[in-house]
């Protein structure tokens, strides 16, 4: 299953976090209005746990991005990013 969405062209240097849960796609313009400069990810969280969602977006990222990656959360996203630094800090 393909949990994320891509906009513009590969790199992906750059990914949208949507807020939650259930809010998947609530970024989408974000994203569209930054693929006119950056290749841009929107990882959508699907699991019902944060350790779950953590590793979702690691799993998005190690695959698709390009690195360094810069993250932009809205709401529970944003928490979510904050999560996934610590974890992998």
């Amino acid at each position: 299953m393909k949990n994320f969405r891509v906009y513009g062209n590969p790199p992906y240097p750059v990914a949208v976090i949507h807020g939650g849960p259930g809010a998947a796609g609530e970024v989408a313009q974000v994203a569209k209005e930054l693929s006119n400069e950056f290749g841009v990810l929107e990882p959508l969280q699907t699991t019902d746990t944060i350790e779950g969602q953590i590793a979702e977006l690691k799993y998005v990222l190690d695959i698709n991005a390009k690195l360094p990656i810069t993250l932009i959360g809205f709401s529970w996203g944003g928490l979510v990013m904050l999560y996934f630094y610590w974890k992998i800090s």
